[in-house]
């Protein structure tokens, strides 16, 4: 039975948009750590939040989307530790760190290329803010004298909800150490309300080794920093934050967000923003990390990719579902597949389900569909036949000239077809039509010699690769190339890619037949039909 919008669950982000009250302004936040190169799945949290701010919007709340840089934050890294020159940095603020690019420093140059996508991919934080920006102006001041007072609280909370022990003397705060740099290395103890001491010890985490210093420093102005958990929630405070999603891997139970929840309630007296969580994105059933190597690069991956398939690939899949992912392989013509039925569905229906996905795609919010669209892969099996023009034969198909949209849509197909068969299409998926008989027809049977004769008399007389298709269907069952339970046996059809391209796999048959020169075809299939 078909569902109407009354009976059937809401579509996820306008659940979430439904479930936030109306009258009262929203802020949803998202951040990023530049710990290195980044791989495509730290899109996901962008594109949900993007996602979401779009359907607030249009269910009438006021909202604003702000975007923080995490700069601040030590080298912990452990594969960044492991090159060239990085060791002597390991537990310096990222911002510290020297940059691969000259006038840059190591945040500035990874944040900039990860924002570099977000153009493209059409997400439009309202406001972009440097952590190393907010301490240093002493915004954050209040937010770290706040919980330096309530460091007992800290404690008690890390140790109930972690199971995290730290002593009474420790304070929840990063100093930077005066000596060596480094921050994440630095003890603090006896806070006495203007400054605090430290000790930059050699073996207090295991990713850096601290220089041994002792000193008394204020912890402000840019001077230290908040713990993870802490920061967030002086995020939270500082912007007012209402709404905020995150990672299956911090949103576990007892794990960071559990932790930063009880420090709100306790230390700020406000609840917490509600927020769901997203499942992992996985590449041949392995979690994406930077710090792993494992995955693609966003800025590699958006350069390539159009950024509504980009964003389809990202929104497809419900957010508390993990998105499988490989560039490799049949992937891209199947994203493509998918990508152009909910096209299809927001044109019978912009409201289903199918449609709202397609519409939460769209670089640009306006977008409509193109009506007219070739098949991913079949674009890229028309590249590989020389004497196949794409726009041409896209027109003799729409039996139309095409308009400015559609040609530009399939030059977008072109492009990216150019690069799948050229870096990802598997074997199968590339050929050539040989230009002699291929040896392999000596072996074909009588019976699929006599289909590829019949086949022959077709050609020229069936133009169009909808009717040839049936036609094959046809003489493959009067010639006997059929199964034990009737249908139409794949014999029939390896007759045909071992006529042309000298294997048993190729492109769509009838297709073949009708877009290579029909006195080449029929005479092809003739050899081959006679061929011993």
């Amino acid at each position: 039975m078909t569902q109407t919008p009354t009976d059937r669950e809401l579509f996820w982000a306008d659940a979430v948009a439904a479930s936030l009250p109306k009258g009262v302004p929203h802020v949803i936040r998202d951040s990023k750590t530049p710990s290195g190169p980044v791989p495509i799945s730290a899109l996901r949290g962008p594109v949900i939040t993007d996602a979401l701010y779009r359907a607030f919007h249009e269910h009438g709340l006021d909202v604003r989307y702000v975007f923080t840089i995490d700069d601040f934050d030590p080298m912990d890294s452990q594969s960044m530790k492991q090159q060239a020159g990085m060791a002597e940095h390991m537990g310096k603020p990222f911002f510290k760190i020297p940059s691969p690019e000259a006038g840059k420093d190591f945040a500035r140059y990874h944040a900039e290329r990860f924002l570099s996508t977000f153009e493209r991919v059409g997400i439009h934080p309202q406001e972009i803010h440097w952590l190393r920006d907010l301490y240093g102006s002493g915004e954050l001041d209040h937010e770290i004298a706040l919980v330096l007072g309530n460091a007992d609280v800290v404690r008690r909370v890390y140790a109930a909800v972690s199971n995290v022990q730290k002593d009474e003397s420790w304070l929840p705060v990063w100093v930077i150490c005066e000596n060596c740099g480094r921050i994440g290395t630095t003890h603090a103890t006896d806070f006495d309300g203007d400054t605090v001491a430290y000790e930059c010890r050699k073996d207090y985490v295991r990713w850096a080794e601290g220089c041994g210093h002792r000193g008394r420093i204020a912890p402000f102005k840019g001077s230290a920093k908040l713990p993870w958990n802490l920061q967030w929630c002086a995020m939270w405070d500082h912007f007012n934050v209402t709404y905020e999603e995150g990672g299956k891997d911090l949103l576990t139970a007892g794990g960071s967000r559990d932790r930063a929840n009880e420090l709100y309630r306790a230390i700020w007296k406000r609840e917490p923003p509600a927020g769901l969580v997203h499942e992992f994105f996985n590449i041949g059933g392995k979690k994406m990390s930077t710090s792993k190597g494992v995955g693609a690069s966003a800025v590699e991956l958006v350069e390539i990719y159009p950024g509504e398939i980009v964003r389809f690939l990202l929104l497809r899949t419900h957010p508390k579902r993990a998105v499988e992912f490989d560039p490799a392989g049949n992937t891209l013509p199947r994203l493509f597949d998918e990508y152009d039925r909910c096209a299809d569905a927001f044109l019978v229906d912009p409201r289903s389900d199918f449609g709202k996905i397609w519409k939460l795609s769209q670089v640009t919010e306006d977008a409509a569909p193109v009506v007219f669209r070739v098949r991913f892969g079949t674009v890229a099996d028309w590249l590989q036949i020389p004497s196949i023009e794409p726009h041409a034969e896209a027109a003799k198909r729409k039996a139309a000239p095409l308009t400015a949209a559609e040609t530009g849509d399939l030059d977008k197909r072109i492009g990216l077809a150019k690069i799948w068969l050229e870096r990802w299409a598997p074997d199968e998926a590339r050929f050539a039509v040989a230009s002699t008989l291929p040896p392999a027809t000596a072996t074909l049977t009588e019976p699929q010699r006599r289909f590829l004769a019949s086949a022959k008399d077709e050609v020229g007389r069936i133009t169009d690769p909808e009717p040839m298709q049936e036609r094959l269907y046809e003489i493959a069952k009067e010639v006997g190339l059929v199964t034990p339970e009737g249908k139409v046996s794949k014999a029939a059809f390896e007759a045909l890619y071992y006529a042309f391209i000298g294997r048993a796999v190729g492109p769509r048959a009838a297709w073949m037949l009708v877009t290579l020169d029909p006195a080449f075809v029929r005479t092809r299939l003739d050899e081959a039909a006679r061929a011993k």
